[in-house]
């Protein structure tokens, strides 16, 4: 008799009480969105900030002393502090759905 391994070697009557109903997956499915909304948002701001952040590195190694670059890069500074912030809570609201997601999970 084969050692149930999680690679294929459980019975058949193992295997189907393992599995999931159409209901259980539309429930996970449902629960899971949200959490990924959260983490696109996330991501999106981490993506943001670091092309800004790359542009004012680079920037200040080829416009060093130049008032528009001086002027920009203060504005981009007040723009990425309410980005990392945004990115910030976003983190925070994906580990909240994260809770709720494997609160459902641990359920099924």
């Amino acid at each position: 008799m084969a050692v149930g391994t999680g690679m294929g070697t459980n019975s058949g009557a193992a295997e189907k009480e393992s599995a999931l109903t159409k209901e259980q997956k539309i429930q996970v499915a449902k629960a899971k969105r949200p959490m990924e909304i959260a983490n696109s948002f996330r991501l999106f701001f981490l993506f943001v900030a670091v092309i800004l952040l790359l542009f004012v590195y680079f920037g200040g190694k080829l416009w060093t002393g130049v008032a528009w670059y001086d002027n920009a890069v203060q504005s981009i500074y007040n723009f990425l502090l309410w980005d990392i912030l945004l990115m910030l809570l976003s983190t925070f609201i994906k580990f909240f759905f994260a809770a709720k997601y494997n609160k459902v999970v641990k359920h099924l």
